[in-house]
């Protein structure tokens, strides 16, 4: 049997303690995650993800950790969809 994740149980803790509670992220937390990307290759224009999530939704979610400015989540269409 193949264990479904979704979204809110592969994003770090630290997501979910208020920070950012008004990021556009939350509206995708039950959406299935269809692929986990640990080494980089994100498909948007930020430079600093090397952690993201393609959705069953379309939408990919990305673990922006960028240097200067600190964390944040971003989201865009993935327009590289990936062959399952």
């Amino acid at each position: 049997m193949e264990i479904v994740y979704r979204l809110s149980d592969v994003l770090p803790q630290e997501f979910f303690e208020g920070e950012y509670d008004n990021s556009k992220v939350h509206s995708y937390l039950d959406c299935i995650v269809l692929k986990s990307h640990s080494d980089g290759g994100w498909v948007g224009i930020h430079k600093n993800v090397y952690c993201w999530w393609e959705l069953d939704n379309g939408i990919c979610v990305g673990w922006n950790e960028n240097p200067s400015k600190g964390w944040s989540f971003v989201a865009i269409r993935n327009k590289k969809k990936t062959q399952h």
